[in-house]
């Protein structure tokens, strides 16, 4: 008779539990195993083998325990230890072919996992082996080949999450697949397995010994379960204090041996350096004597040490060491400039702010002229030292080949200008000429006992500003230094301004100039010529009775003496580019707009021409550096707009710049500065401060602005004509100047002979 199997569910699952703890336990000791070696490795094997073995064989008589067969039910001792000992050996065998290597191949982990698997199956039928039942046990083989397909499945499966994944759930969930493996395989086993006896057979076992024993062997097993966690977590606690100690000391012997290095890499540079510091001062010293410059240092007593580079001799004429720096570079130098030059390097040694030294060597002159020859000097303050280095360099025949090229550019430009602008060219040579020859003497006579006569200023800097738009070289200059010597005076009696403004020099400078051009001692008569034919044509053009054929044929020659105010402004504009460019901004190209207007030039020359330093003035003091233009969101070149207009009986000229703007605040507090009234100062108008003669926005006058007297020139030359002008001006977008002039009647008729034909 063949006997149905029934199972206790809570004993079922605590089967399942015995089997879950057991492999959780042993696969986490035989991650340890895989990192042992020797006899702990061994210890590590047989302790994570009987963990598994023992607690498969415990889980397999919870099991048993589980089971109602119906009949009495005992254990042979001798079979069950065996299938105890057989579990144990067979595990053994399995973990000691996963963690023979630190990462096995998957053949490895496919062996083991087979080994693994087939213990469990061995131990199941092993115990079954030792049940003692009243009859005998019948297997269905298609279900025990599926018990130990299970079982080496799943325990293979465990095994790979064990070795190929680290956190602690996939410990936990390899553990419950190892769990899945035993009891799968026990119950597939089960379910193959029958009992079938005979009427009046009977079991020798008494049925109490099963429940002592499963009980018995379930509270062994739990215990060695407990001892195993215990010893891992203790080991797990002393590996990572060793791993940490053993982390320290790595770190503490890397550092040593990297100060080890480190020291006998600087004793080796150090042995390197003192070797080649010899070699190297003696290059650098052959280095130095061979150079073109001059390198000397100083101390805080300015006297020059005694090494210095062969060079020094040779710039300065004689050894320079122990000499002070000052007598030997200063010695053609003012006393106030000389004693200026002391302070700053007195005060620059005691400085300890390396800005405030950068700033203060900025002070200091960087060329110098000694006995006829140009210095350059390079200042550099040894911090390590405490002293000044001093780079000499004699620039004189640099500086003078520099000064003919410059000479030579300006009289090949103007050279050109002759030719394309001829009328305006000669008729300013004239005029000049006539100023220098005539007038110069006469205004010379008219200074007051302190003050310098207004229109000498204002001639003189107009000439100076339309000589240099046609690019003349030494009038300019001369010119400059005419009025510079008219600034430094304070007290002038008539006989040392005829002195101080001979024509003289001028007309020399002059001479100078036009001699590139000169073919002939009549070179220049030509032009005159066409100027008084058209003076001829239009003292023709008064007599009434003349045709109208003949006033149209005298109008056209009269006009060929006549300035046309948009050519003169044309050229004006293309003067002021070289401007821009010497001032490093960036102008573009200036068109001039508006109606074509003739006007005679023996009145209106002299104010046209003054309309040079509008002109001059918008680069210079309206226009702002292509970076800060940029910074205000401007482009980076500035525009200047003119434009010529006939409004009825005036001509209207607008010159107009887009840059910084005018500041009103700051002209009147340089001209409260200069002794006038507050409130006469607060009560002028823009343009009122704009003309006002010797103002300026300027702190120092330079070489094209500055003394407050170009636009004072312009508003002169205005008033003689009788015009008006209106200045409007805003910060950060521009100054516009608006020019009204009388028109004479042979250019105002034509418009209102136009109007009226509109009109009718």
């Amino acid at each position: 008779m063949s006997l149905l199997m029934r199972h206790d569910l809570t004993l079922v699952v605590l089967s399942f539990l015995v089997a879950y703890f057991a492999s959780l336990t042993a696969l986490d000791m035989g991650t340890r195993l895989r990192k042992a070696s020797g006899k702990a490795r061994r210890l590590w094997l047989i302790g994570s083998a009987v963990v598994l073995g023992g607690g498969i064989w415990s889980m397999h008589f919870v099991a048993m325990l589980a089971m109602n067969a119906g009949v009495a039910v005992g254990y042979a001792p001798g079979l069950t230890l065996f299938s105890l000992m057989v579990a144990i050996a067979i595990v053994a065998v399995g973990f000691h072919v996963v963690t023979a290597r630190e990462k096995p191949s998957i053949a490895r982990q496919l062996v083991a996992g087979v080994i693994v698997g087939a213990g469990v199956s061995v131990m199941h039928y092993s115990g079954m082996a030792a049940l003692v039942v009243p009859g005998w046990l019948v297997y269905d083989p298609w279900l025990v080949a599926a018990s130990v397909v299970i079982a080496v499945v799943a325990a293979t499966a465990a095994l790979w999450l064990t070795l190929n994944l680290r956190s602690w759930w996939h410990r936990a969930a390899a553990a419950g697949v190892m769990a899945v493996a035993v009891c799968g395989m026990h119950y597939t086993a089960m379910a193959a397995t029958s009992i079938c006896t005979s009427p009046g057979a009977h079991g020798a076992a008494d049925p109490m010994s099963r429940i002592f024993l499963a009980a018995g062997v379930s509270l062994s097993v739990f215990l060695i379960l407990c001892l195993a966690m215990v010893c891992v977590f203790v080991d797990r606690r002393f590996e990572l204090a060793a791993e940490r100690e053993a982390e320290t000391l790595r770190s503490a012997n890397r550092r040593l041996q990297s100060e080890v290095e480190e020291r006998q890499a600087a004793q080796r540079d150090l042995q390197a350096a003192n070797e080649a510091l010899g070699a190297t001062q003696e290059a650098v010293r052959n280095l130095l004597d061979n150079a073109d410059q001059g390198f000397l240092t100083i101390g805080p007593d300015l006297r020059v040490d005694d090494q210095s580079s062969a060079a020094c001799v040779a710039i300065l004429g004689r050894p320079p060491a122990g000499e002070s720096i000052l007598d030997l570079l200063c010695r053609d130098l003012p006393i106030d400039d000389v004693a200026n030059i002391r302070a700053t390097l007195q005060s620059l040694f005691r400085d300890s702010d390396a800005y405030m030294r950068e700033l203060k060597v900025e002070l200091l002159p960087t060329e110098v002229q000694l006995d006829g020859r140009s210095l350059k000097i390079g200042y550099k303050y040894l911090e390590d030292r405490g002293r000044i280095m001093l780079v000499l360099t004699d620039v004189t025949e640099t500086a003078r080949l520099a000064e003919a090229v410059d000479a030579e550019r300006h009289r090949l430009q103007m050279t050109v200008l002759s030719v394309k602008e001829s009328d305006t060219f000669w008729s300013l040579v004239s005029d000049y000429r006539t100023f220098l020859a005539d007038e110069l003497t006469v205004l010379a006579r008219q200074f007051e006992t302190s003050i310098p006569s207004g229109e000498v200023y204002r001639r003189i800097h107009t000439f100076k500003g339309l000589l240099a738009q046609f690019s003349f070289y030494e009038s300019p200059r001369r010119l400059h230094e005419v009025e510079t010597a008219l600034a430094a005076c304070e007290g002038w009696t008539e006989a040392a301004a005829v002195e101080a403004l001979g024509s003289g020099p001028l007309a020399q400078a002059l001479e100078a100039d036009l001699a590139v051009l000169r073919d002939g001692p009549d070179a220049d008569a030509a032009p005159n010529r066409l100027t008084q034919f058209a003076r001829t044509a239009r003292d023709l053009l008064a007599d009434a009775q003349a045709s109208p054929a003949i006033r149209d044929l005298l109008q056209s020659l009269a006009r060929a003496g006549m300035i046309e105010v948009k050519s003169t402004l044309g050229l004006y504009s293309r003067g002021v580019a070289g401007l821009a460019a010497r001032l490093e901004k960036r102008l573009a190209p200036i068109e001039v707009a508006g109606e074509q207007v003739f006007l005679p030039p023996e009145r209106y020359n002299a104010f046209l021409r003054s309309l040079v330093h509008v002109f001059r003035n918008a680069v210079d003091h309206g226009l702002e550096a292509p970076e800060d233009r940029l910074a205000a969101g401007k482009p980076e070149e500035g525009r200047i707009t003119c434009a010529v207009r006939i409004r009825r009986d005036r001509v209207e000229i607008l010159v107009a710049d887009d840059g910084a703007g005018i500041d009103r605040a700051l002209l009147e507090a340089k001209l409260v500065a200069a002794g006038e009234d507050r409130e006469r100062a607060a009560s002028l108008d823009l343009g009122g401060l704009v003309f006002w003669l010797g103002l300026s926005s300027r702190d120092e006058a330079g070489a094209t602005s500055g003394r407050g007297v170009g636009l004072a020139a312009v508003k002169h030359e205005l008033d003689q004509l009788g015009g008006t002008v209106i200045v409007e001006s805003r910060a950060g977008v521009g100054t516009s100047f608006v020019f009204r002039i009388p028109a004479p009647e042979d250019v105002a008729a034509p418009l209102s002979n136009r109007l009226r034909k509109v009109a009718s």
